[in-house]
């Protein structure tokens, strides 16, 4: 009998102080969607991993947010290629699959801006079908290093009360931009979050609404209620941000904006801009905005003047945006940055106050804000496959996945080429994400990196496996230097007037090819400013190639400058254009290269992969 105590109290203590863990090599904190991703990947490399959730299901914020039930990520069904890594460029939520079948999210839905239960529906799917390792109903109450210093302790509670603790090697959050932004002026207690603001129309019926923020979120919530309202009114401290202005997807989406309409045609409703927001109550029980230095925040139910009275509303709703949880890395004092909206990480995805600590998804948007992509599924399922192979090369002591090729000329144009029309991951990732060519000493062969974070490109051996002692070649896409900005005009008459002659002043999207003689050092010199929109060193050669409004590049305006630049690239020396030009043009017309055209080649192959033209590379006697 006292044995039998003895061991209930053994199982009671285990289950109020917490169990050990078998431990694992990588844990994710986070079953969203870069959590399930970068799950997939690790799962696919045979990795040890685990996924710890809080909640019951994958994708739990999508049950909540957006508030109004339509996401504003793009859901293009149909593309004029049946290349699923083409399809990518404009599929906006699916996520990737490697070494099965991919499972895409347009299945879900057939709306262009699905709806939100489309998301959570398609993640737990997404975490069925891969059969991934979810701990769920797991909270991470924190982390703190271990004590021998090698890995990290991960105190949960499971939803049962029960308590663990995991052993990780590393640790990689995933947990996105999970909280409101308090509120932090002055009369934010009479305000409504945007979480909790009623959904029912009615409840706006005449009333005067305030909407704190010119977001996305704020102009959805106007946009759900503005036919009810007497009048809805956005505030915010800059004016607004189009997202067909400035190129970034995060910027207000014109899904969204129908309440400029109202506003520009006189119909009551509108926006303006406030220093600092103070909301004060008033007598009659109006939520009035008023200026920091007025009399009246100290004397509330004073007097009021009609200028005054223009700015009281019956109801003030918060809209102000999302930042990350701090809470399961307060220990290991990981800061922020953007007013605390994200964490502090290198280029690496690595927190710059907690080595070992690494963030995947929306929380590390901060490497490109207003940039490119990564702050949503669409850019960050990218991010969170770099990440998962920098983990591989510095845990695992991997390389970096390459192709080797040994015909520098024609092999180098047929991988760019369709790197360049196809490529899924340096098209979201805009300027973040590159594809890297590295010619050995020689210039007799080269490697080719795939979507490579190119501010890692001077530790590049480092961060990837792969000596670079030869040339390297960075494509990346970018905007035009003036192209893209808050007050940008995107819709002038002369928007897409560039020509082959000028590339260099194309406006839309196309891609740019950086060339170094030698890897570039770390030195304030290599960092001029001329470098590029991708912030890259700046280069010994640079090539734009022609905007093109199907984004096709295998046309002969594209296709020209590109063998020539790559010509004088791998031979050293300017190319023969008129060779150039022949070869290019045949090969474009036939699908076939003339055998003049191969010199590189001692024999012709009858099959040397995949042909940017027509689907097999071969070389042919003229």
């Amino acid at each position: 009998m006292t044995s039998v105590v003895l061991l209930v109290s053994f199982l009671v203590c285990l289950l109020t102080t917490g169990t050990a863990d078998a431990g694992y090599q990588y844990c994710i904190v986070g079953a969203g969607p870069a959590g399930l991703q970068l799950a997939q990947l690790m799962k696919a490399a045979s990795s040890s991993y685990a996924v710890l959730e809080r909640s019951p299901i994958a994708g739990s914020f999508f049950q909540s947010y957006p508030r109004h039930g339509k996401l504003i990520s793009i859901n293009k069904r149909w593309v004029d290629s049946r290349n699923t890594e083409y399809a990518m460029r404009h599929d906006w939520n699916s996520l990737l699959t490697e070494g099965s079948e991919p499972l895409l999210f347009r299945s879900y839905s057939q709306e262009l801006f699905p709806p939100k239960e489309a998301m959570v529906a398609y993640l737990n799917d997404y975490w069925r079908v891969n059969n991934l390792n979810v701990h769920f109903n797991t909270t991470v109450i924190d982390v703190t290093r271990s004590t021998d210093g090698n890995g990290f302790r991960v105190s949960t509670r499971h939803a049962s009360g029960s308590k663990k603790i995991y052993k990780c090697e590393v640790i990689v959050m995933a947990t996105g931009l999970p909280n409101l932004r308090p509120g932090e002026f002055p009369g934010h207690e009479y305000t409504v979050g945007y979480d909790s603001v009623s959904l029912n129309r009615s409840d706006f019926d005449g009333k005067r609404l305030l909407i704190i923020g010119k977001g996305n979120s704020g102009f959805e919530t106007a946009q759900h209620v503005y036919g009810q309202t007497r009048l809805t009114h956005l505030v915010g401290r800059q004016p607004v941000r189009f997202a067909w202005s400035t190129h970034y997807v995060g910027d207000l989406r014109a899904v969204n904006n129908e309440l400029l309409d109202t506003y520009q045609l006189k119909s009551l409703d509108g926006l303006f801009e406030f220093d600092s927001v103070n909301i004060i109550k008033n007598a009659r029980g109006e939520l009035c905005l008023v200026n920091d230095d007025e009399e009246k925040l100290k004397s509330p139910d004073s007097t009021w003047d009609t200028d005054s009275r223009q700015y009281c509303y019956d109801l003030a709703v918060r809209a102000t945006g999302f930042v990350w949880d701090s809470r399961p890395t307060a220990k290991l004092n990981v800061t922020s940055v953007f007013r605390g909206k994200y964490p502090r990480v290198g280029n690496n995805f690595e927190s710059v106050d907690a080595p070992g600590i690494y963030f995947a998804g929306a929380g590390v948007h901060s490497l490109d804000f207003r940039q490119s992509a990564g702050g949503f599924v669409h850019g960050f399922r990218y991010t969170a496959r770099a990440l998962q192979r920098l983990l591989r090369v510095k845990h695992q002591g991997e390389r970096w996945p390459a192709a080797l090729v040994d015909r520098p000329l024609v092999g180098l144009l047929d991988a760019l080429v369709r790197r360049i029309n196809e490529g899924s991951g340096t098209y979201q990732m805009l300027s973040f994400l590159g594809d890297i060519v590295l010619l050995n000493r020689d210039r007799t062969a080269f490697t080719l990196l795939e979507e490579v974070p190119v501010r890692l490109l001077n530790s590049l051996p480092q961060v990837t496996g792969h000596p670079a002692d030869g040339p390297v070649l960075v494509f990346v896409f970018e905007y035009g230097r003036n192209f893209s900005g808050p007050r940008a005009d995107t819709f002038h008459e002369d928007r897409a007037s560039c020509e082959i002659h000028n590339a260099h002043q194309c406006n839309f999207l196309h891609p740019v090819i950086y060339q170094y003689d030698r890897l570039p050092s770390d030195s304030a010199d290599s960092r001029a400013k001329d470098g590029g929109k991708s912030g890259l060193p700046k280069p010994d050669r640079l090539l734009h190639l022609m905007e093109d409004f199907y984004t096709n590049f295998r046309q002969g305006q594209q296709l020209l400058p590109l063998a020539a630049f790559l010509e004088a690239a791998v031979i050293a020396q300017p190319a023969a254009a008129l060779s150039v030009e022949h070869c290019s043009l045949r090969a474009l017309l036939a699908g076939q290269w003339p055998q003049y055209c191969c010199q590189d080649l001692q024999k012709s192959p009858k099959s040397t992969g995949t042909n940017a033209f027509s689907g097999v590379l071969s070389c042919w006697s003229a």
